[in-house]
């Protein structure tokens, strides 16, 4: 009898515990979810019209396929998502939809080769609506390799380039946990493992491996190498472990940020940057053009994400007027709130916003002095990279705190201004150098390329910011009008808005 009773009360606990951990681990989803976005009313793309089929876009001084120059007065025929014709003469038959591009200018459509989509589709109508016809995702899931069929067969989306989450080597039960059930870095601690996860990985069908900054030199090596053999690009971070000799030789063919250079010289440097800031900058000065000019041997492609760096500060010590800058209505409800489980970007639960240091006017100095030698050093690198021929993609870590999808990019297209990149080069950083890293037919107005254009009202060589003066998009043979593209973007504010748990009022102007 006392067996039975000492049972049933064991099994009666265990299924209690049981019950407990599925309860627990539904509500930290449904936290997750809320903060990625998911919870946010979908806008129903059905409603947006857009001409498809043939398009002859008449009379437009449209970029020259090395991005150096406007050719004026030209016609460009568009069938099957395709360009077919681009010439001064031409023949147009009844079937096509004709665009009088008098007086305006013609782009290929822009790429940003650093996202993050969460879990909302709304953001690709941001891209849509911003003249953005391709995009990088750098955390990927299965969701987003759906997303990039669906938008292979005609659903109104950019393009989408696929990377696997970030690939780490950290031990503990807690990341294999993460890793396991949300998208968190996937830890590996054995060579064959992170092997076979590579494997796995292709025959998903992920366009490339993001590597963590977490991984140690034994496990990056497998992995990089493994790549290799599958013929699958590495990309992403730079470990310490690793660091950048150990980067030239390794198969890695990206880095994701110019920061990753900068955060490996900073790891190099023997003094605490805060109390020696000159110091590390010349340093990092006499060091950055025999950096830049191993990675141009190496043909590693660097993306830039300057915008994001040069927001920090602003995030950390003038956080309302930073908000007040950006579009902030366009933004998920989900990330700029955040959720019990993580922050998102408003006053006092900020991601970027130390609140530990704000009554200690001493922390304060050393972090002032660290974030604005930071963005110096990132100027230094970028300059050194631009003045060696380094190949760098536009990417802008679109949904990180304080980096809005779609409107981002523009903001990152003027960093490289702010850094002395010419106008011609940073079109070409925005639509031809992505473009072949992604192997794709796209970033050139040329026969047989895939139909991603848009249409501005102004020259962007003349002045980088007339990249937002966008008239009409095409998208895979899409042609979205400015009306169509602001219902776009109203649509999806309206979605926002009834989404919203806490007001934003006081940031919009």
């Amino acid at each position: 009898m006392r067996r039975k009773t000492i049972k049933k009360w064991v099994l009666g606990i265990t299924l209690t515990v049981i019950t407990g951990s599925i309860v627990s681990c539904l509500g930290v989803k449904s936290q997750i979810n809320q903060h990625l976005g998911k919870k946010t009313e979908l806008v129903n793309t059905s409603n947006f019209k857009t001409s498809s089929g043939s398009i002859a876009i008449k009379n437009i001084s449209a970029l020259s396929s090395d991005c150096s120059q406007m050719l004026d007065s030209l016609t460009v025929l568009i069938k099957d998502g395709k360009i077919i014709n681009v010439a001064k003469q031409v023949d147009i038959t009844s079937d096509y939809t004709i665009v009088d591009g008098t007086g305006k200018y013609l782009i290929p459509g822009l790429i940003d080769t650093h996202v993050h989509l969460k879990n909302s589709k709304n953001d690709l109508l941001l891209y849509v609506a911003n003249g953005i016809t391709y995009v990088g995702e750098m955390t990927g899931s299965k969701r987003h390799l759906q997303w990039r069929e669906e938008a292979k067969s005609g659903s109104l989306s950019p393009r989408i380039y696929v990377a696997t989450r970030k690939v780490g080597s950290q031990k503990g039960i807690i990341r294999k946990i993460k890793g396991a059930f949300f998208d968190q870095p996937l830890n590996y601690t054995k060579t064959k493992k992170a092997r076979k996860a590579v494997q796995k990985f292709k025959e998903q069908g992920f366009d490339a491996i993001k590597l963590n900054g977490t991984l140690n030199k034994e496990i990056y090596e497998a992995i990089t190498n493994e790549a290799k053999k599958h013929n699958v690009p590495a990309i992403g971070h730079l470990s310490f472990s690793v660091g950048l000799d150990g980067l030239y030789s390794s198969g890695q063919s990206q880095l994701s940020h110019i920061e990753e250079i900068t955060k490996n010289t900073m790891e190099d440097y023997t003094g605490i940057v805060y109390n020696t800031p000159n110091e590390y900058l010349d340093y990092l000065n006499q060091k950055s053009d025999s950096i830049a000019i191993k990675l141009k041997e190496s043909n590693i492609i660097v993306a830039s994400t300057i915008s994001v760096i040069e927001s920090v500060p602003k995030q950390n010590f003038d956080i309302e007027n930073f908000l007040e800058s950006i579009e902030l209505e366009y933004e998920n409800p989900g990330l700029i709130e955040g959720s019990k489980l993580a922050k998102g970007w408003l006053p006092g639960n900020n991601s970027y916003e130390n609140m530990e240091i704000k009554n200690n006017p001493e922390l304060v100095r050393k972090s002032k002095i660290f974030w604005e030698t930071y963005v110096k050093a990132y100027y230094i690198m970028t300059k050194a990279l631009i003045r060696n021929g380094v190949t760098i993609t536009v990417g802008t870590d679109a949904n990180v705190t304080g980096v809005i999808p779609g409107f981002s990019l523009h903001d990152e297209l003027e960093s490289l201004s702010k850094c002395g990149m010419s106008n011609s080069k940073i079109l070409h950083a925005a639509t031809i150098a992505p473009a072949q890293w992604m192997q794709s037919e796209t970033g050139k107005i040329k026969i047989g390329y895939d139909a991603d254009l848009v249409i501005l009202e102004k020259n962007p060589l003349i002045d980088i910011k007339n990249s937002r003066t966008i008239n009409t998009v095409i998208v895979n043979g899409k042609l979205l009008n400015r009306k169509e593209l602001d219902s776009i973007l109203q649509s999806v504010k309206e979605a926002n808005n009834r989404s919203r748990k806490i007001s934003i009022d006081k940031f919009i102007n």
